[in-house]
């Protein structure tokens, strides 16, 4: 090889060697100013962090806390800081805080105004239970460097919100009315169903926490809206002015002589009078006439206690409830609870009564129609009479009958005396006439176009013997006495008894002429309080009447059948007043 190629070959080597030098220093220079880029990078971020944090006031540092205390124990905040509106530049710690407690309290009396359906629910900031974060406040004002606003941060209770509102919003609101009726001298008028309103709590409680939280610093007063809910109601003036027909009509008669039985009657038929029941609506007779109470205007009357006829205050009400049984099974509303006697009254045939009684016997029916009914109560004259008004779907051709049916009846048991040592043995007084207890059945019998297509019965019913009471004089005197009690006490003793005899004679006959009649019993009965007459001889003048006094009015007619749950056994005689 030439010397000249020796010299080639090295001068392409060098060649190569200060190519590679050029090379790792252009890496190097290039990875320098990679490193120089993310270091200014992350310079900048730092200072815009912090620039924005100073300005806002909150750092947002781990040595914030530390920072604060060295700042306070400094003594001042910069000048030309605020907090909210308030200057507190140049204060210390408790300057600060005097003058944001102050500002505080300021808002806490702001009104605020709740608009509800354009009437105005006013009250302060206070009573929604305010709160603030106003240390916090205070600490940020101490970490700014430079001047600048501190914000502060405004919150209301929602719970006592909440409870301001269902409170006081109660005047403003007006819940849903259906339509109704009223009918007074034979004429219906309708009362207008009503749009209901009112105010949803929650959302409203939700927009005025939002205005708090927006910012009220600059605001004189608040004002919210609150969140508006309408009800409409279910039925609406078309469906009350089908409530024109009479679906069901009962009649019975009372002595109108026996003035405080006869007040009961009125008492009790006016607080059923004029309800409107809506389809699905159920009515019980025992809570819409009780308590049975003077203040409530009822008075003492004869009545049912544990097989004796007392004078009890309401004495009277269950004739009230079985001429609306009768009424409420002409309509073929839906019985969903009734109860016989103890013992057999004298104004209906037995099962077609309906006691009422303390808490364990009541009427209870439904409104099993489509249509609204109306309830309509008249007592006059001796006659108490129940109208049932709704909308008359059955068929022309299709009427009813209720009947009643005697299974058995219950001959009383051996009198029960009672002895009486006040007395001479002379003496015999009687206190209760006999009951005949009767076991009977209640009959529903539908006719079309004249003609008997089906005969349910509706009920059992189970009424009591009672035996007749007498007291019996045990005294035994020597003539001499005996000359004096006939000077002093057998006379009046005699003529009461003879008087009583005759009378005793004359109802046992009128008994045993009514026990071999299904229709006619010699007693009224009561639940909470029903009259009965074998010892107060008041109803009996009304015997005569008996018949008449079991009409219908108007044979109502039925399309379909309805079902009656009926609690037919009667109570024992040891239960409380009936």
């Amino acid at each position: 090889m030439s010397y000249n190629s020796y010299r080639e070959r090295g001068m392409e080597r060098v060649m190569q060697r200060k190519r590679k030098i050029k090379h790792n220093v252009a890496m190097v220079i290039a990875a320098l100013v990679v490193i120089c880029i993310c270091v200014l990078g992350v310079i900048g971020i730092k200072n815009t962090f912090f620039s924005k944090n100073k300005q806002d006031g909150n750092i947002g540092n781990v040595d914030n806390a530390a920072v604060v205390d060295e700042r306070k124990d400094e003594g001042r905040i910069e000048k030309n800081v605020y907090i909210e509106n308030v200057a507190v530049g140049g204060m210390d710690y408790d300057e600060a805080k005097k003058s944001i407690d102050a500002f505080v309290s300021e808002m806490s009396d702001k009104v605020i105004n709740i608009d509800i359906d354009g009437n105005i629910l006013s009250t302060n900031l206070k009573e929604l239970g305010l709160s603030c974060e106003s240390e916090k406040a205070i600490d940020d004002a101490f970490l700014m460097e430079d001047a600048g606003k501190v914000t502060m941060t405004f919150s209301i209770d929602e719970d006592v919100v909440c409870d301001y509102l269902k409170e006081n919003s109660k005047d403003f609101t007006k819940t849903a009315r259906n339509a109704s009726l009223k009918r007074e001298n034979g004429q219906f008028t309708i009362i207008k169903a009503r749009k209901g309103k009112s105010v949803d709590v929650e959302a409203t409680c939700s927009n005025i926490s939002a205005v708090i939280n927006s910012g009220i610093a600059g605001q004189a007063q608040i004002n919210v809206s609150a969140v508006i809910v309408t009800e409409e109601p279910e039925y609406k003036t078309a469906d009350v002015k089908k409530c024109t027909d009479v679906l069901g009509k009962y009649s019975t008669q009372y002595n109108a002589s026996q003035t405080d039985r006869t007040a009961n009657v009125k008492n009790a038929a006016a607080f059923i009078d004029g309800n409107v029941m809506y389809p699905g609506d159920e009515l019980s007779v025992a809570d819409t006439i009780y308590p049975l109470t003077e203040d409530n205007g009822y008075k003492l009357a004869p009545s049912y206690v544990s097989g004796q006829v007392v004078d009890s205050l309401g004495g009277g009400v269950c004739q009230v409830s079985t001429t609306l049984y009768n009424a409420v099974l002409l309509a073929e509303l839906q019985v969903v609870e009734r109860f016989p006697h103890s013992m057999v009254v004298n104004y209906v045939k037995p099962s077609m009564d309906a006691a009422i009684a303390g808490d364990y016997k009541d009427l209870k029916f439904k409104n099993n129609t489509k249509a609204p009914i109306y309830i309509q109560a008249y007592v006059d004259g001796g006659i108490i009479t129940f109208t049932i008004y709704g909308d008359e779907t059955r068929s022309p051709s299709r009427t009813i009958k209720y009947e009643s049916e005697i299974v058995q009846e219950i001959k009383p048991g051996a009198d029960v005396v009672t002895k009486d040592n006040t007395k001479p043995e002379s003496y015999t007084s009687v206190t209760q006439q006999a009951h005949v207890g009767y076991i009977a059945n209640l009959y529903k019998v539908v006719y079309e176009n004249g003609a008997e297509v089906s005969r349910d019965k509706v009920n059992y019913s189970r009424y009591n013997a009672e035996p007749r009471h007498i007291i019996v004089g045990t005294r035994k005197d020597d003539k001499k006495d005996k000359k004096s009690d006939k000077d002093d006490e057998s006379k009046s003793d005699k003529k009461k008894d003879s008087k009583t005899d005759k009378t005793n004679k004359n109802n046992s006959t009128k008994t045993d002429k009514n026990n071999n009649k299904s229709s006619d019993k010699t007693d009224n009965s009561s639940s909470s309080v029903e009259s009965s007459d074998s010892s107060s001889n008041a109803d009996n003048q009304d015997n005569k009447a008996q018949d008449s006094s079991q009409t219908s009015g108007d044979n109502s007619e039925s399309k379909q059948e309805t079902p009656v749950t009926d609690n037919t056994q009667s109570e024992a005689a040891d239960k409380p007043a009936e």
